[in-house]
């Protein structure tokens, strides 16, 4: 197996990271292989291995890739000048652009994608992963507290319904598409209202 230097292995690892998104966004998890893979990227099989170990490994770095951009979105957000009703929509309203452009995050919560990619990844990074899902989350929150832009409550509760309403973006077509934007416009504003009620009172 051919050595390689730091920059053949970075051009290697960013070569997966580009067609394997390419590859799971036209056509998912499940039917994407590892030989769909190599042949886009022009290696050998035992190359794809000296980086991961399987097809759902490279889908997780993706997958964390896409997060950590959009985190930095985020975080530019949370640097502005807001108050706390005009920075939380502003939040809902950035992340649910962020998924309508981004279709990669839009394959990841359909089909169970997610929860084939939990249920095939080594136990490590099903639990990590997981972590990353709530626990920073978690971490955002309590942020948000610290600042008064949130009253003090159960952070779990607020990541919940931060979620919970991010995951609507994925069943537009169930809420009708005509009437999709007024009424995650309306749940946004309820919503919103609900979360900072005690800072305001």
């Amino acid at each position: 197996m051919p050595k390689f230097t730091e920059q053949e292995k970075e051009r290697v690892r960013e070569s997966l990271l580009v067609k394997g998104k390419e590859l799971f966004i036209q056509y998912g998890l499940a039917k994407t292989s590892i030989d769909d893979i190599i042949l886009a990227c022009g290696i050998g099989k035992g190359t794809f291995y000296k980086f991961f170990a399987s097809k759902e490994e490279l889908y997780y770095a993706i997958l964390k890739n896409e997060e950590e951009v959009r985190k930095l979105l985020i975080g530019k957000l949370l640097g502005e000048s807001l108050s706390p009703k005009e920075l939380l929509t502003s939040f809902f309203i950035a992340s649910f652009r962020y998924a309508d452009e981004n279709p990669f995050f839009q394959r990841v919560f359909q089909d169970g994608e997610h929860e084939r990619l939990v249920r095939k990844l080594p136990k490590h990074l099903a639990e990590e992963l997981a972590y990353e899902d709530t626990a920073k989350g978690i971490e955002a929150v309590q942020a948000l507290m610290h600042k008064g832009i949130l009253p003090k409550q159960d952070p779990a509760v607020v990541v919940g319904i931060m979620k919970a309403v991010m995951l609507l973006r994925f069943h537009k077509d169930k809420i009708g598409e005509p009437l999709f934007d007024q009424v995650i416009e309306k749940i946004i504003d309820y919503v919103t209202d609900g979360m900072i009620k005690d800072t305001r009172e």
